[in-house]
């Protein structure tokens, strides 16, 4: 699974004392989502002044406390938590217990994942805590044509995570044997010293672009064909530095995808993995999309960070 992206409201916690009374309370920020066409906001509010309602008990017990604020066409997935577990200093010192972390990485990925079963979602990072609820219906009404278009776009699809690598000793030494035939390398024995000494330069140099041709297609290739099969793609192109097998990482990628087509995609990711000698690939999923929670013109794009 990819990291979480941010669901673009307000910035969590922000304004957030280095300390806080046990007492105080803030709210936790799981994601944004929407609600079901035709579904209308109930007139009543809560003591906090704002249309908040609890979850819908049928979408499973990781939902305990979890409420919806609901404004306009959305609603935010929230639960009341203490403030003083997500000071800077809290959050800190949990980086010291990294078994104690991912249970709660776990149950925040529990709640995503349970929405995301029924409605659109767009997550939001772990560990989005707000002081006030005004903080997120705020920034809620101010970006909700843009969040309700994000939550359009993601509806009905589901992330995949892929990742293509390529054993760059297997692919030199096809390249080596192709060049084994090649006329010039083979009159070596039979050229002067100086002659051979510039041959076999130009030779490496062959065998190195070659190498790092492939490797290109392998990566390239392996991208093209599944992004056709996906809705939208957020792509990064690794440092290809090699392990101690060989392997470099020559393609990650995220791929937002119908879920109609969800058998299609995996059947292609399973051909590219058995397409060729000295590359493979790995994926995983499906997962809420993660990735693709950026606001459409935020910051100046309209594309999360790759």
């Amino acid at each position: 699974m990819t990291d979480s992206s941010e669901a673009a409201v307000a910035e969590p916690n922000a304004g957030l004392p280095s300390a806080q009374a046990p007492h105080e309370e803030g709210w936790y920020l799981y994601g944004i989502t929407r609600l079901n066409p035709g579904e209308s906001a109930p007139a009543g509010t809560d003591a906090t002044g704002h249309d908040i309602v609890e979850a819908p008990r049928d979408l499973g017990p990781a939902h305990e406390r979890v409420q919806l604020l609901r404004r306009g066409s959305l609603a935010a997935v929230v639960r009341q938590v203490p403030l003083a577990d997500f000071t800077a200093e809290a959050l800190q010192a949990r980086l010291g217990d990294p078994t104690g972390l991912e249970l709660l990485v776990q149950a925040h990925n529990a709640v995503i994942s349970a929405v995301h079963r029924q409605l659109p979602v767009l997550p939001a990072k772990f560990g989005a805590v707000y002081a006030r609820l005004d903080d997120v219906a705020t920034a809620m009404d101010e970006r909700h044509d843009a969040l309700l278009a994000q939550l359009e776009r993601v509806d009905g699809c589901d992330e995949w995570a892929v990742h293509v690598y390529v054993n760059q000793r297997i692919v030199q030494a096809q390249a080596r044997a192709e060049q084994a035939t090649d006329p010039a390398l083979q009159q070596l024995a039979a050229t002067s010293p100086g002659r051979a000494y510039f041959l076999r330069r130009k030779q490496d140099d062959a065998l190195a672009a070659k190498t790092a041709q492939v490797i290109e297609e392998v990566g390239l290739g392996a991208y093209e064909r599944l992004a056709g099969l996906a809705a939208d793609v957020v792509a990064g192109w690794a440092d290809r530095s090699l392990g101690d097998d060989g392997e470099a990482e020559v393609l990650r990628a995220a791929l937002l995808v119908r879920r109609e087509r969800s058998d299609d995609f995996v059947a292609a990711v399973r051909a590219c993995a058995e397409d060729g000698k000295g590359w493979r690939c790995t994926y995983s999923g499906p997962w809420p999309p993660y990735s693709f929670a950026a606001i459409p013109g935020r910051d100046g794009d309209d594309r999360p960070d790759a």
